[in-house]
């Protein structure tokens, strides 16, 4: 018996198709070395486990994210492609497995006279078949299941690692718009500070031109500053506007979502903390990295499943059951049915079809593989980019708030000698004017301070946050 087996195992092989030479593909393990130095700031946990917006403190832009986790329409579309993923797994494992059904059916055939079937020759009968045991198991396939499963699995963990990201992309969208928000609001506090002091201008330019003090020039420039002081605020307000619908619009709400929302002032540098060094290994576990890694691991399973295809596929199926031409005998014992046997699948001449898919493949493993390798450095590029715009920015928010400083005390100067009587009002609204602008850079510059720490965390996923 064991020489028969053999012989037909050997009979089998020799059978199949001739398998290519190419060994199995396999994903590449590379992880990033090194670190980014971030500078002297406030060292931030490492344990925040994603939800690194916290740091900030706010409670209204914790409420904001909250209902954006829940509403987004993105996150839920997400959430169904991962369910759809994990389907498409439970399916393909059980197609591996020893399937059980029943059967049955019944049909009207009418016997010819000159049949194999003398007693009924020549008359119409019903042929009824009932099978209440059908079965069919997979004997072996030469890992052609197991690589399937394991395609499934790797595009079942990617679908949830871009639920991930999603998740990421979504929350740096919420934190930065909150924060262009809280900055557009304290700008319009300042352009409505310019526009009171451009009025007073006007005001104080018309009164010296009839006065004969002044003259038209003076005037007119008065105006214009006005003119853009309006242009200015009403900038603005409509920018505002559109940021709160932009929250209302992440959060899965209308308009009006967005226009309750509450606003603070902008988070300073101790809100916003970060690590003095930000290991770059922290890049191999962003969600959309994790992505390409998964798929790079379902590409090289599809793969060794079209190598399997070069082998046979042997099967068993068996069934138990009753079949009759008549019913009033059809569960009689001597009606009692059944076969067992395997089923043998032969790739002997297949025209190519088979090499043809395991190039195929194969080369959708390299395409892969070339995406992973490229969403990793592009990963470890934008940490290193980020880190040094964050680098400039907190020099520059520096040096302005210096001359933050500087007007203040020269608009203080100015007071004090418009009060005295020392000076008109004219270099009083001026130096104020001036600090107001300078006010406005400062408050750029502050923008671009938590938008670079929002981009940070979101390059790193929020693992140094």
């Amino acid at each position: 018996m064991t020489r028969a087996a053999l012989v037909l195992l050997a009979a089998l092989v020799a059978a199949c198709a001739p398998l290519p030479r190419p060994p199995r593909p396999a994903a590449p393990p590379w992880q990033p070395r090194g670190s980014v130095g971030v500078g002297p700031v406030r060292p931030g946990s490492m344990k925040r486990h994603g939800r690194w917006w916290l740091a900030v403190g706010s409670h209204p832009l914790d409420v904001v994210m909250v209902a954006a986790m829940r509403g987004n329409p993105s996150l839920a579309e997400a959430a169904a492609r991962a369910r759809v993923a994990a389907a498409e797994l439970r399916l393909t494992r059980a197609g591996g497995r020893p399937h059980l059904s029943a059967r049955g059916r019944t049909t009207a055939e009418r016997f010819s006279r000159n049949g194999l079937h003398g007693p009924v020759n020549g008359q119409s009968l019903l042929y009824t078949e009932v099978d209440p045991l059908v079965g069919r198991w997979h004997l072996t396939e030469f890992g052609r299941v197991d690589d399937e499963v394991r395609a499934a699995f790797g595009a079942a963990q990617a679908a949830k690692a871009g639920r991930a990201w999603a998740r990421l992309m979504v929350a740096a969208q919420v934190t930065r718009t909150y924060f262009a928000a809280e900055a557009v609001r304290e700008e319009r506090a300042c352009w409505t500070a310019l526009r009171r002091d451009a009025r007073g201008r006007v005001v104080l330019a018309r009164i010296r031109r009839r006065e004969g003090v002044g003259g038209a020039r003076a005037v007119y420039a008065s105006e214009e500053a006005l003119a853009a002081a309006d242009q200015g605020y009403r900038k603005a307000a409509t920018s505002l506007v559109r940021l709160r619908d932009a929250l209302g619009a992440l959060a899965g709400r209308g308009p009006a979502f967005g226009r309750h929302v509450a606003l603070g002032a902008l988070p300073g540098p101790a809100r916003l903390p970060l690590p003095s060094v930000i290991p770059l290994a922290l890049v191999a576990r962003r969600p959309d990295v994790v992505a390409a890694r998964r798929l790079v691991a379902a590409a090289a399973a599809r793969a060794g499943a079209a190598r399997a295809a070069f082998y046979p596929d042997v099967n068993i199926a068996f069934f138990a059951g009753w079949n009759s031409i008549s019913l009033g005998d059809l569960f009689n014992p001597a009606n009692l049915a059944h076969a067992i046997g395997p089923i043998v699948t032969l790739p002997i001449f297949e025209g190519g079809t088979l090499r043809a898919g395991l190039a195929r493949q194969d080369a959708a493993f390299t395409m892969a593989r070339a995406r992973y390798q490229g969403v990793l450095v592009g990963a470890v590029r934008e940490v290193a980019d980020r880190v040094a715009r964050w680098r400039r920015v907190r020099r520059d928010l520096r040096t302005q708030t210096q001359a933050v400083r500087a007007a203040y005390r020269q608009e203080a100067l100015a007071g004090q000698a418009f009060r005295s009587g020392l000076t008109s009002r004219a270099p009083l609204l001026n130096a104020d004017r001036a600090w107001w602008r300078e006010r406005l850079r400062a408050i750029a510059l502050q923008e671009a301070q938590a938008a670079t720490w929002v981009d940070i965390e979101e390059a790193i996923d929020g693992q140094a946050g």
